[in-house]
């Protein structure tokens, strides 16, 4: 902390600074007092950044984010005013140090307390991907270390995955020691960039130093994109867990729920206690409660470099060196408003300077508990009846009318927008890094027919990123806060039914046993009766497993599960032999075994075929591999094929069909190729299977591929606008549907006769990463979710 000075104001809303705790180029953050006497932390803008109108309107989605973001581990928003004359953002004060601040002082953290770190900052992540939001900008000047865990702050640069038009094309917003590989090339940034993010925090937490280096900008950039990460001083396992946050491709990072599993195999709460911070750290800890415990005399101690006045618009100074609690080392003066990448030949620059809607050392905007603990929140993102620019408006879920089946719900989780990998072509030109991609569009609009009026709509709370399951003339969603929804196909305005209370696993809900099968909490399976949504049975197996996400169902009374099994020291603490364990689960007999994923496997994100007799995914070594579902999960065959797969396969008959630079077609029973189709550019990315056609999207250019499943012959290519090939083909009985890649702009139909462009629906909405969710039944109704909505389109 430092003293106030003269140029610092009175008082900000209802608070009064104290103490000067960060400053930057973009600002600075005091701590305050409420006249309730309560310590607050607010982040001022400076009066010319305010001026302008760009740099506002970020500072409100900078506000409306922090807001809208709830969990204990993320900040906690009490109150701001961003149309102020001078803007200003007060949040819970938290006493304690940065981890930038904890490891400069006092070296690299232990693996335990690097491991409790994770598991925070992982369920902060998924707090914040629940709101549609990617943080973009996690580094360790950025994460607090609280006594009770770890606080994720700042969230100055957060966007919906909108690019960035408001600072020009050519400006690099964030730090990049630690940005993941699309963000350095300028491709979007989804959830699983947060992620790559978190892999390098805590390759610092635990070496000291980050984990990707470059004697200049450029070759820093390179080196992220294109180099390995150094972690020659991590130790194990954190060398692994690692690892798996740091793969190139977006698509094949672990999420942050099977992140937090792998760092705290029995949930991160019972690892971030009182003592999960090493002595030296925790005192620094105290030092800073001690001192905001006695604001008053806090005040009169740091008073004397005060004078008595200083109007709150008052001018402010040049920039200055941020100022962590007094104890951090003088440091580069923040940049401006952005990062312009054509500086970067001129030299590396320093880690915290390349930032987004501020460059203030933002250590102690942390908070304290869940978002709704904040009493008195005005977090209005500009004056009333308005909303931040591409935030989507929050409904009141409409109360069914159908009887709804309580449990208690769990923690939220999210599902995850999984995004194009970085190509393998690359130069460096002048100070920038490029990478080479396939076309982003840019062909002649094509003439298209009227969409279809939807002969419903559903509007309720936020649907999962999970597609629909359709039952005897109905389709089954999940939505948040943990409910399994029944919608009539013949019209789905209202629902049929609602069971709460089960798991927000990112899966659909699986019929099986006669039953709606979904996760509860911990390792739990539920059944739910598709026709009135009443409880049939409730399958827990101890706290020895848990269950994070279902694959797929067999033989009627059968489930495959992802989660993992525990090995435990002690009564209180477990240790995950796997985070990618895949169970068989017996319904009949009520039992679990597992089947023995490879250990590079670990970590993939599997999106496997599960039939009657087998298990079929994409492992970790560039193969398709099989295996049994009746024997344990013993290998049946594995096919190696040399480059990188895209972890979605499809199954049609006997064949199965995978996907990368080329699209291969082998024999389910042997392993043995019966044809394959090369991309000629790009990749094929995603897939569909009907009939006796197999469908693939394709990047270079942008469209869909139709094969005859037999023997490869193309049948047709209908280019289209770039579309988001991260998620399955849906296929109708007569039209094949994808989703765009904006998804402001809907989805396309395709005609799978004739491979003809047919219609393009949307609701023109933008939600940020809530992609739109697209299924079929086999009589063509299409159910189309985005967000908080579901259109129940006709038979085409």
């Amino acid at each position: 902390m430092k003293p106030l000075r003269p140029e610092d104001p009175e008082q900000l809303g209802p608070y009064r600074p104290v103490a000067r705790l960060g400053a930057g180029g973009m600002g600075r953050v005091y701590l305050a007092t409420s006249s309730a006497g309560q310590p607050v932390a607010v982040k001022v803008i400076r009066p010319e950044m305010a001026e302008d109108k760009n740099f506002r309107i970020r500072f409100r989605r900078e506000v409306a984010a922090a807001a809208a973001v709830g969990g204990v581990y993320t900040a906690s928003v009490v109150d701001a005013a961003p149309d102020d004359e001078t803007p200003w953002l007060a949040t819970a004060y938290v006493p304690g140090p940065t981890l930038a601040e904890a490891v400069a002082a006092h070296g690299p953290l232990p693996v335990e307390t690097v491991l409790a770190l994770g598991a925070g900052v992982a369920e902060a992540l998924i707090a914040v991907h629940a709101e549609g939001l990617v943080h973009r900008d996690l580094k360790p000047s950025n994460v607090l270390l609280a006594a009770d865990g770890p606080r994720v702050i700042d969230f100055g640069i957060v966007r919906a995955r909108d690019g960035y038009e408001l600072t020009g094309s050519r400006a690099l917003f964030g730090s990049l020691d630690y940005m993941c590989p699309e963000h350095a090339t300028g491709d979007p940034v989804g959830p699983e960039g947060d992620v790559f993010c978190l892999g390098s925090v805590l390759a610092f937490a635990a070496s000291g130093h980050p984990p990707f280096g470059g004697a200049a900008a450029a070759a820093l950039l390179y080196q992220v994109v294109h180099g390995s990460a150094d972690l020659s001083l991590v130790p194990e396992p954190l060398d692994k867990i690692i690892s798996l946050c740091h793969a190139k491709d977006p698509a094949l990072r672990i999420s942050p729920d099977r992140l937090s599993a792998a760092c705290a195999p029995g949930g991160a709460e019972q690892v971030l206690t009182e003592g999960w911070l090493p002595a030296r750290v925790a005192a620094m800890v105290t030092e800073r409660r001690t001192a905001a415990n006695d604001l008053d005399r806090l005040a009169r101690t740091l008073a004397p470099a005060r004078p008595p006045v200083a109007p709150v618009g008052a001018p402010a100074p040049a920039p200055e060196t941020p100022v962590y609690g007094g104890c951090e080392p003088a440091r580069s003066p923040a940049r401006g408003p952005a990062y312009d990448t054509a500086d970067a030949g001129a030299g590396r620059a320093d880690p915290d300077s390349a930032r987004g809607a501020d460059g203030v050392g933002d250590r102690a905007a942390g908070g304290a508990g869940r978002a709704g603990d904040a009493g008195g929140v005005r977090p209005t993102a500009g004056p009333p009846g308005r909303q931040a620019p591409d935030t989507p408006a929050q409904p009141v879920p409409e109360r069914s009318v159908a009887p709804a089946h309580r449990r208690v719900p769990e923690r939220f989780g999210v599902g995850r927008r999984a995004l194009l990998g970085v190509t393998a072509g690359a130069a460096l030109a002048g100070a920038t890094a490029l990478v080479t991609r396939g076309r982003a569009g840019g062909q002649r609009a094509p003439r298209l027919g009227p969409a279809p009026e939807p002969a419903w709509v559903y509007r309720g709370g936020p649907l999962l990123q999970t597609p629909a399951v359709f039952h005897d003339g109905t389709a089954l969603l999940k939505a948040r806060p943990g409910n399994m929804i029944c919608l009539d196909l013949a019209d789905g305005a209202r629902p049929k039914w609602v069971y709460e209370g089960i798991s927000l696993s990112p899966s659909p809900v699986l019929l099986v046993h006669g039953a709606a099968v979904a996760l509860g909490t911990g390792a739990t399976l539920i059944g739910v009766d598709p026709a009135d949504g009443a409880e049939r049975f409730t399958l827990d197996f101890g706290e020895d497993f848990r269950f994070d996400q279902l694959l797929g169902g067999y033989d009627g009374y059968a489930v495959s599960v992802l989660g993992a099994k525990l090995q435990r020291r002690s009564a209180e603490q477990g240790v995950a032999t796997s985070t990618s364990t895949v169970f068989g689960v017996d319904l009949e007999a009520r039992r679990a075994l597992v089947i023995p994923i490879d250990p590079e496997d670990v970590g993939i994100p599997l999106q496997p075929v599960v039939t009657s007799d087998y298990f079929v995914y994409a492992d970790g070594l560039r193969n398709v591999s099989v295996r049994y579902t009746r024997d344990g999960g013993s290998l049946r065959w594995r096919h190696p094929v040399g480059y990188d797969l895209r972890p979605g396969l499809a199954v049609l008959g006997r064949t199965v069909f995978a996907i990368g630079s080329e699209l291969i077609a082998l024999d389910l029973d042997t392993g043995k190729l019966r044809w394959k189709a090369k991309a000629e550019r790009g990749m094929f990315a995603s897939l569909g299977a009907a009939g006796d056609t197999v469908y693939a999207t394709g990047t270079d250019p942008y469209g869909v591929h139709a094969f005859d499943a037999a023997n490869g012959s193309r049948r047709w290519f209908c280019e289209t606008p770039r579309i988001n090939v991260d998620h399955p083909i849906a296929v109708g009985a007569h039209a094949v549907h994808v989703p765009a890649f904006e998804n402001r702009n809907g989805f396309y139909a395709i005609d799978t006769a004739s491979g003809r462009l047919l219609w393009n629906f949307t609701d023109g909405r933008e939600t940020g990463v809530n992609d739109w969710q697209l299924s079929c039944d086999g009589a063509g109704h299409l159910v189309a979710q985005h967000f908080d909505r579901a259109y129940g389109l006709p038979v085409t």
